[in-house]
């Protein structure tokens, strides 16, 4: 088994062997801030995200996913995933830590085709989390405000104190004063939407720079896939497994 060093983390490789895997269910949010999934990784993942973290606890977020154990060159291998596409003798590369005799496994790719699965809600670095935030927002912000400026040229009708003139001044105080507004509000929900799941983006960092990825913060797995897709690839593909 080959192992090359990245802080606490190592990558591993060789061929699954001995493995079972079954769809469980469970609220990762509130694992990984209670510390008990994984060891270090988890820990620095969630790193720096404080009042967020404490906040997002009252959430609930359970979902299913793959836990898996096998064998690889040996050694026992263990670890959740969205899915897990592999099976017994493919040959993968997995970014796992030491956990007593085995290994905890945050992420894991097959050479053959690509395809690569991660611990749950960990496909994207920081730089590219923040962006879709960012972006998810800035469409909302977009459409409440075109949704203002036409019920406001519909009441204009219904008033009958409609004109281009009128509607011009009117759409002119919209963009002065209820634009920056709607900006400050969703600009600072969009932040602490992000804040609250940093600690995804921070962990799937260190899952990238374990595969020894350039730029692991500019990473999103399901914008690489999208044209990656091959024929055979199941509906979970580029959503819950991915090709990088």
């Amino acid at each position: 088994m080959s192992n090359e060093p990245n802080g606490n983390i190592r990558k591993i490789a060789g061929k699954i062997s001995d493995l079972s895997k079954s769809r469980r269910n469970r609220d990762f949010v509130l694992s990984q801030i209670g510390g008990d999934v994984g060891a270090s990784a988890v820990a620095a993942g969630l790193a720096g995200m404080g009042g967020a973290g404490i906040a997002i606890a009252t959430i609930d977020s359970s979902e299913t996913a793959d836990f898996v154990e096998c064998t690889v060159n040996g050694e026992a291998v263990r670890g959740w995933f969205w899915r897990f596409p592999f099976q017994d003798g493919d040959a993968v590369e997995l970014v796992a830590e030491r956990d007593g005799d085995g290994w905890i496994a945050y992420g894991a790719r097959r050479d053959a085709d690509a395809l690569v699965a991660v611990y749950p809600h960990c496909f994207e670095g920081r730089s590219s989390h923040y962006l879709s935030t960012f972006r998810f927002w800035g469409i909302v912000v977009a459409v409440v405000f075109v949704f203002m400026m036409c019920l406001d040229a519909v009441l204009a009708l219904f008033r009958g104190s409609f004109s281009i003139e009128n509607q011009l001044s009117a759409y002119g105080i919209y963009a002065l004063y209820l634009l920056p507004g709607l900006l400050a509000v969703f600009g600072f929900l969009a932040w602490r939407g992000g804040r609250k799941t940093e600690g995804f983006a921070r962990m799937a960092e260190t899952v990238f720079k374990g595969f020894g990825w350039a730029h692991p913060a500019r990473i999103n797995l399901r914008a690489t896939s999208k044209a990656k897709r091959l024929p055979g690839d199941g509906r979970d593909y580029g959503v819950r497994y991915f090709r990088y």
